[in-house]
């Protein structure tokens, strides 16, 4: 995760350089504003948690919780930026934060999964609240875990704080279509490529059958878009054809859908119109980049391509939508949840669906602008994406601190 953390500095401080972006400006969005490390104890296992606030510059830290035995600090710092560039690249008002636990949820009990939520609330609840720092569901944190750590949280402060996390179940004043928000929005972006770019009947593969995965496959199938490979940590199916995806969305099981068996190196390698990334980070690297056949490729997953692969595919002439713009449903949604706590207006799902498509197919068509404008070659998508993130950025952060450029 290392190599994550790196990467994502490298393409604040090169496209801070190329775009003119201030020298303070990018010293205080290398480094976290705040972060925190605490050890939580359950049944005699000592568990590391983390929750990192990188820049409050635009509004409050946003940013998930997750379970895993895969969290570091490296990476917890690194999602943070992302989400700190994803929200100014989207015009969200909120800055980056992330949190975590390292921790394997299957090998705990129900029991122990309540009192690991609880217990992180306690540990974060000096540097959170509904105007300071609204942590949000990620991997292994659903729902239901989410409604729990609001629950504690209202508990510490005494009163019902339901704008203290957004995430949580319906009944506890969630947002309908809350769960389905990233993988709708990636859908959502699918659509504007493809109109943008006048793309009939493309092949789709998608890499991850997680919640995200899964809920943007629903969308495309449901919309008459062609998949014809899908895979899960355990491997894929193709069929030329196309999937029927449909059964399987409901099982969430990868293996009840027919046709042939891949593995997921076989769907990577996949000559097809998109290749959709929704399962982990570093996905696509230098080694692999020359095997890569698809015309598209669109981040559903945090940093699944790494920067050096992303100018290698960008290259061969492989458009590359960014993570920091194709995953930005779910704090679009987060946003309209805590919205809704402040006014106590229940927000409709098609209300949230609609700030969703407008939001991020805006954003795309920003971007296919200001790179006709540039007319640089080897100016990428994410490129494009990061400098209207440092632009918004700069300018809070000036006049956070009463200057102008």
């Amino acid at each position: 995760m290392e190599k994550f953390l790196k990467d994502v500095k490298r393409k604040i401080e090169k496209e801070g350089k190329r775009n003119n972006i201030g020298e303070d400006t990018i010293k205080r969005l290398l480094l976290p504003e705040r972060f925190l490390e605490f050890t939580i104890e359950i049944g005699g296992r000592y568990i590391s948690a983390y929750r990192c606030q990188h820049s409050s510059i635009l509004g409050p830290y946003k940013g998930g919780i997750r379970f895993s035995e895969q969290v570091t600090r490296d990476e917890v710092e690194a999602l943070s930026i992302l989400m700190t560039l994803k929200c100014a690249l989207i015009g969200i008002p909120f800055g980056g934060g992330k949190g975590g636990a390292i921790v394997d949820p299957r090998k705990i009990s129900e029991k122990e999964r309540e009192q690991l939520a609880r217990e992180y609330v306690k540990g974060v609840f000096p540097i959170i609240g509904p105007e300071t720092d609204i942590p949000a569901p990620d991997i292994n944190t659903d729902e239901k875990i989410i409604s729990i750590m609001a629950d504690e949280y209202s508990r510490i402060v005494g009163k019902c704080s339901p704008g203290s996390f957004t995430g949580k179940a319906i009944k506890d004043g969630g947002l309908a279509g809350r769960s389905e928000a990233t993988g709708y929005g990636g859908f959502a972006v699918l659509e504007e490529v493809c109109r943008v770019k006048g793309l009939k009947n493309p092949k789709i593969a998608v890499q991850g059958f997680g919640n995200v995965g899964l809920n943007f496959v629903h969308y495309a199938e449901k919309a008459g878009f062609k998949i014809v490979a899908v895979s899960d940590h355990a491997g894929g199916v193709k069929r030329e054809e196309g999937l029927i995806v449909k059964d399987a969305v409901k099982s969430k099981h990868v293996a009840d859908i027919k046709g042939e068996r891949i593995s997921n190196k076989d769907l990577l390698e996949m000559g097809v119109d998109f290749l959709v990334l929704a399962a982990v980070e570093n996905v696509i690297t230098e080694e692999n980049t020359d095997r890569i056949r698809a015309k598209h490729v669109i981040c559903l997953a945090n940093g699944p391509v790494t920067r050096k692969a992303e100018e290698d595919l960008h290259q061969k002439g492989v458009v590359v939508v960014p993570d920091i713009l194709a995953n930005a449903g779910g704090v679009v949604a987060s946003y309209c949840e805590w919205k809704q706590a402040q006014k106590e207006r229940k927000c409709s799902k098609e209300e949230v669906f609609s700030s969703i498509a407008k939001n991020l197919k805006g954003s795309f068509c920003e971007l296919e602008s200001l790179m006709k404008e540039k007319s640089d070659k080897k100016l990428t998508l994410s490129c494009a994406a990061i400098s209207v993130a440092l632009s918004r950025l700069e300018k809070g952060y000036l006049k956070k601190n009463g200057e102008s450029k």
